[in-house]
C-alpha cells in the first residue's frame, strides 16, 4: 500500500515537472524573441523586415519538441508582447508568422520525412503571409500595396533612362508594363525562397538543439518541372508576349494586358524553376562523379549567367537529361 502511494506521487510530480518544463520553456522562447522586437524597434524595423521568415522559427522548434497544440501558448503570448511594443509590426509580421507556425509544426510532425509536402506548405504559408502584408493589411492600413509600390518603381526607373536618353516612349511603356505586370511573380518567388529559408533553418535547428532530423538536404526534392507542363505553359507565355507591342499605357486595362500579365508571370516562374532543375542536375552529378567544383561553377552561372542555367533545365525538362546522364 506504501509503495503505491509512493509510486503515485512519483507520478504525480513527473507531470508537475513536464508541465512546469513547458511553460517554462514557451516564457522563455516569448522572451527571447521580445528582447529581439525591442531590438528590431530600436533600429527602425530592420531585423524583421528583412529577416521576416525567420519569425516562424522559435515556436516551430517549441512545438517539434511538444506538439502544435501547445505551440499556441508561445505564440499566443509573442503576439501580444509584439501589438504592446509595436502594434503595426505585431499585426502585420508576428500574428501571421504565429499562426503559420502552429500549423508548419502539425505539417512537420505529420509528414516528417516528405520534404516536398513540408516544404509547400510553408510555401503556402509564407505566400498568404505575404498576401496579408503586402496587399490586404497594407491597403486597409496605408491605402496602398505593392503594385502602387511597383508603379512608382517603375515610373522612377523610366524617368532615369529617359534622363539618360536611352529610351524611347514603347521601351518605356514595356519596362512599366513589365514591371507592374510580374507582381504576382514576384509575391511567389519571394515566398518559395523564404520557404525554403525557414525550413532550412527549422531544419538544421531541430537537429542541432532537439537532436531531430528532419532532412535539411533540399536536394532530395528531386526538382523538375514535367514534360507536359513546358509543352502547354511554355508556348502559351511565349504567344503572348506576340500581344505585347499593342500595349500603350498599362492604365487601359484590358484583354491584351491580362494576356500578357498572365503569359509574363508564367515565363518568369517557369524560368525560377528551370534554374532549380538545372542547379538539382548539377549536384546530383557532382555528388556522383565527386566533382565538387560543379557546384562552385553553378553558383558563378547564378551570378553572372542565369539563363545557361535555365536553358540546362528548360532540355532536362523536354528530354529528361538527368536519367540519361546521371542515372545511366
Amino acid at each position: 500500500m506504501a509503495s503505491k502511494i509512493v509510486g503515485g506521487h512519483f507520478v504525480y510530480m513527473e507531470k508537475n515537472m513536464k508541465k512546469t518544463r513547458y511553460i517554462t520553456d514557451a516564457a522563455m522562447i516569448s522572451a527571447v524573441v521580445a528582447v529581439l522586437l525591442l531590438i528590431n524597434n530600436a533600429t527602425g524595423q530592420l531585423l524583421v523586415v528583412n529577416f521576416s521568415f525567420l519569425l516562424p522559427v522559435p515556436v516551430t522548434l517549441y512545438g517539434l519538441k511538444y506538439d502544435y497544440k501547445k505551440a499556441f501558448l508561445p505564440a499566443f503570448a509573442i503576439i501580444c508582447i509584439s501589438l504592446i511594443i509595436n502594434w503595426l509590426i505585431g499585426l502585420l509580421y508576428v500574428l501571421p508568422a504565429m499562426l503559420v507556425s502552429v500549423l508548419y509544426t502539425l505539417i512537420i510532425n505529420k509528414f516528417q520525412y516528405k520534404i516536398g509536402i513540408k516544404v509547400g506548405c510553408m510555401f503556402i504559408g509564407s505566400l498568404l503571409v505575404n498576401v496579408l502584408t503586402t496587399v490586404i493589411f497594407s491597403k486597409a492600413l496605408f491605402g496602398y500595396t505593392i503594385i502602387e509600390d511597383m508603379t512608382n518603381l517603375a515610373n522612377n526607373t523610366v524617368d532615369l533612362l529617359t534622363k539618360v536618353g536611352l529610351v524611347n516612349d514603347f521601351f518605356n511603356n514595356s519596362i512599366r508594363a513589365i514591371l507592374i505586370s510580374i507582381i504576382p511573380a514576384i509575391i511567389a518567388i519571394n515566398s518559395l525562397m523564404e520557404a525554403i529559408l525557414t525550413y532550412l533553418f527549422i531544419s538544421i535547428l531541430a537537429q542541432r538543439i532537439l537532436k531531430i532530423n528532419l532532412g535539411a538536404n533540399l536536394l532530395t526534392l528531386n526538382i523538375r518541372v514535367p514534360s507536359i507542363v513546358t509543352f502547354v505553359l511554355m508556348p502559351l507565355a511565349l504567344a503572348s508576349l506576340f500581344f505585347f507591342n499593342q500595349i500603350v499605357e498599362y492604365d487601359k486595362f484590358g484583354f491584351v494586358q491580362i494576356l500578357v500579365t498572365v503569359g509574363l508571370n508564367i515565363l518568369v516562374v517557369l524560368c525560377l524553376a528551370y534554374l532549380l532543375e538545372a542547379i538539382v542536375i548539377i549536384s546530383f552529378y557532382a555528388t556522383k562523379t565527386r566533382k565538387t567544383y560543379l557546384l562552385l561553377l553553378a553558383f558563378l552561372f547564378i551570378i553572372f549567367c542565369p539563363f545557361v542555367l535555365m536553358v540546362i533545365g528548360f532540355i532536362d525538362s523536354v528530354f529528361d537529361l538527368r536519367r540519361k546522364i546521371i542515372f545511366k
